[in-house]
């Protein structure tokens, strides 16, 4: 009489194991990553949020000094003269270039470079 209850007691155990281990590996595969991966958008949707909007930054190269300063002023940019070049074929006061092109941080300062008189 004692060995079939063992076996059924040995029977349930071995069941329980498998199961646990179903469990756990279901556990480690599937809801942990999940979670982690939940914590990291969560992240980077919070520090997308907290920056401030991207405004495209019109081109003023070929404009007059100050009508490029009211272009950027426009777009909430500021302006920031990064260098001048003195040369008999560069117009006065017209900016030659400017740094960046693309689209950057309302804000952020817009770095030109103007042409001036030679000396």
């Amino acid at each position: 009489m004692l060995a079939p209850n063992t076996n059924h007691t040995s029977k349930r155990k071995t069941r329980l194991l498998i199961c646990l281990a179903i469990v756990l590996a279901i556990f480690v595969v599937i809801v942990r990553p999940a979670a982690f991966l939940g914590g990291l958008w969560l992240s980077e949707r919070q520090k997308r949020a907290e920056r401030a909007p991207q405004v495209r930054v019109p081109n003023v190269i070929g404009q007059d000094y100050r009508k490029g300063e009211a272009i950027l002023q426009e777009k909430g940019l500021r302006i920031r003269v990064l260098a001048k070049r003195s040369d008999q074929h560069q117009p006065v006061d017209i900016i030659l270039d400017q740094v960046p092109l693309g689209g950057v941080d309302m804000g952020y300062a817009v770095g030109v470079t103007i042409g001036t008189q030679p000396p």
